[in-house]
């Protein structure tokens, strides 16, 4: 499908993601772009509270009750505010040292807006090709899948609703808030579709509208690098196109994209110089945001502490500074002693915790220098796979260390710089030699550069803008031209000397994992008509079908696409029951080994999916699934059912075959 057919969608995916989070927002009394920056985290977390609730109560979920429950919220959301005078309060006044934006500084802001999201937007797209083109990295085919579940099932909750994807026979906590609204959206005619649109979501609507709000209150009393935002986002291909391509971690790119909000509303609330109505307000709002972010993927806390942690110790000095030499020593010094056992204590229950664990033993190799790291840094370049370097970003480079060199003199926003550094060297220790001591510190986030870099790009973007607009105004007042017309002819070049906004390596990155041929880290399906082959299989194969196949193959895809069941619907084949992973070894040999065939009967397999496409010649190669690589077809008990490029679909009626043999 074309992607005009799913723009409504689109649309719609959009509202409905920003749209409950600004308006409980609004009602608690946050007003203007900070509402609508961390709209789209507040969403999430009420559809990761609200989706644990439903399933605890028997409630279904659905876009229904999603929509009641945030509808409910919103009222509570309204009474506190009442209670507190918050949202009654005018919008220049909710926040110190805020002005408010004058009516042409928000036409231009709108203009960026639709500027720099229209073209990330268009570009992803490209890459894609279609809308209902399936992404084809190892995390995706589990996700696409665990959006079916959670649409048949009616039960979207982080703790245990993904069980069917183990086969039942684990519940495990995995993360949804990304799976429960895309599961949900209208306008869609599969999930694939839905998934796709939630790329272009979160990179434009949540992710851009996120990131003017923490520019909103970094600088304050400046419109231009609010301005300037949008356009300096779309530069950066590192988030979202990695994030929802190469990697295919939505949840952790819902984490990533709500974060800056998070941040704009944890600055609204400590800003000082504001009734403590006004600061509680902004802190039960960063609360709300908080929890999206950390619900939507666990990393998400850990990003969290990463960014605030520097502005968060140095209002708690100053405070407690302050308090100390009016003569409040001993509060002071008790209330720093439980904060840092706090700390310790909290620090100890979270590495312990059984999530947290899993995150933290995933074993990733690493480079032998740091050198080509520090080189993807400087001109974002991806932290994943060998890219042929396209297009630079070197431009928004030097505007942010003009930026770093403004917070640092003007004594503003220091913590940015702080945060930046403090992303950049968990980014090469994740990225470098494996020896280093300090590199489990990056094994909050897999130990995965190109997940730690994505942090990086919050602080550099927001420094950047502010870069930016000093050189609009400079430039301004040396050809003594208007603050517009400059700014007008800088975005120009920004625009050339970042190949029209990063054009070529967005889409090559894109399209590196969605196009037919070839595919990033080997293919799935080879062909359209294999996947033609896939969406037509629901009309093709009887009701009741469980087809066995390779996952890496393309037999995944079936649940997805066609609802049709699968005996593997991730790509992990030990990770469901014994009978499973004695299948994915042994299934070649089921003419020899009946405890094979037992396995096939117990599972009710109907029909084998098999796939001529070698690793030489670019397939995905999985070690576990040896038994089901190289399938002798032609032995009696196979039957054709239908075919498309090199993969074919068959009846297998071997086992049955066997057991009346051994019965005569």
């Amino acid at each position: 499908m074309s992607w005009w057919g799913v723009l409504p969608g689109i649309a719609a995916l959009a509202v409905l993601w920003v749209v409950p989070g600004y308006l409980f927002l609004r009602a608690l009394g946050v007003r203007g772009l900070l509402a609508l920056g961390a709209g789209g985290g507040v969403t999430s977390g009420l559809a990761g509270v609200l989706a644990i609730g439903y399933d605890k109560v028997g409630i279904t979920w659905s876009l229904l009750t999603f929509l009641i429950g945030c509808v409910v919220s919103i009222l509570v959301s309204l009474v506190v505010g009442r209670l507190l005078g918050t949202n009654r309060a005018r919008a220049g006044d909710t926040v110190a040292g805020m002005r408010r934006l004058g009516r042409s500084e928000r036409g231009w802001l709108a203009a960026t807006g639709l500027v720099g999201g229209g073209v990330l937007a268009l570009a992803m797209m490209t890459g894609m090709q279609r809308a209902d083109m399936p992404l084809q990295v190892w995390d995706a085919v589990y996700h696409l899948n665990a959006l079916w579940f959670i649409q048949d099932t009616g039960n979207a909750s982080s703790l245990g609703s993904l069980a069917p994807m183990y086969a039942d026979v684990a519940t495990p906590y995995y993360p949804t808030v990304w799976h429960s609204i895309v599961a949900i959206a209208p306008g869609f005619d599969n999930v694939t579709q839905a998934a796709n649109a939630s790329s272009i979501v979160l990179g434009t609507a949540v992710w851009m509208t996120s990131l003017v709000a923490l520019s909103r209150v970094v600088w304050p009393a400046r419109a231009l690098p609010v301005v300037l935002t949008p356009i300096i986002a779309a530069t950066f291909v590192t988030f979202p196109a990695i994030s929802v391509s190469m990697l295919g971690v939505w949840p952790f790119a819902v984490s990533v994209a709500c974060l800056p909000g998070a941040l704009a509303l944890m600055i609204a609330a400590l800003r000082g110089n504001q009734t403590w109505r006004i600061h509680l307000a902004h802190a039960m709002g960063f609360a709300a945001a908080a929890s999206g972010v950390v619900l939507a993927h666990g990393s998400g806390l850990f990003s969290l502490v990463l960014l605030a942690a520097p502005l968060l110790a140095v209002l708690l000095f100053r405070q407690g500074r302050r308090c100390w030499r009016r003569g409040h020593q001993v509060p002071v010094g008790v209330t720093g002693v439980l904060l840092a056992v706090a700390v310790v204590v909290g620090t100890v229950v979270l590495v312990n915790f059984q999530p947290v664990q899993a995150i933290l033993g995933y074993e990733r190799g690493g480079q032998e220098s740091y050198w080509p790291g520090i080189g993807s840094l400087l001109i974002d370049h991806p932290l994943i796979y060998v890219y042929e370097i396209k297009s630079v970003n070197l431009v928004i480079t030097a505007m942010a260390f003009i930026g770093i060199y403004l917070t640092i003199t003007r004594k503003h926003a220091r913590w940015l710089v702080v945060a930046l550094v403090a992303a950049a060297v968990l980014t090469l220790l994740a990225a470098g030699p494996p020896e280093n001591v300090l590199r489990p510190l990056a094994g909050f986030w897999y130990t995965q550069a190109s997940r730690i870099n994505q942090l990086f790009v919050i602080p550099m973007i927001v420094l950047a803008a502010g870069g930016l607009a000093w050189t609009c105004r400079k430039v301004a007042d040396r050809g003594r031209m208007p603050i517009t017309g400059t700014t007008i002819v800088v975005l120009i070049g920004v625009a050339l000397a970042t190949f029209g906004l990063r054009w070529p390596s967005q889409v090559e990155v894109m399209s590196s994992v969605y196009s037919n041929w070839p595919i990033a880290w080997g293919t799935m399906i080879d062909s359209e008509d294999e996947l033609a082959m896939i969406d037509r299989a629901d009309e093709v194969l009887p009701d009741d079908a469980v087809v066995l196949g390779n996952p890496v193959d393309g037999s995944s895809y079936l649940l997805a696409r066609s609802d049709v069941e699968v005996v593997y619907p991730q790509l992990t084949p030990i990770a469901g029951s014994p009978e499973r992973a004695l299948l994915a070894s042994e299934f070649n040999r089921w003419f020899l080994e009946p405890e094979v065939c037992r396995a096939v009967r117990d599972l009710g397999i109907t029909h084998v999916y098999t796939d001529d496409l070698t690793f030489e010649e670019g397939a995905k190669w999985e070690e576990t699934t040896q038994g089901l690589m190289y399938v002798d077809t032609s032995r009696d008990g196979f039957e054709l059912v239908d075919e498309g490029g090199q993969a074919s679909l068959w009846r297998f009626t071997g086992c049955d075959d066997r057991e009346s043999s051994a019965g005569s």
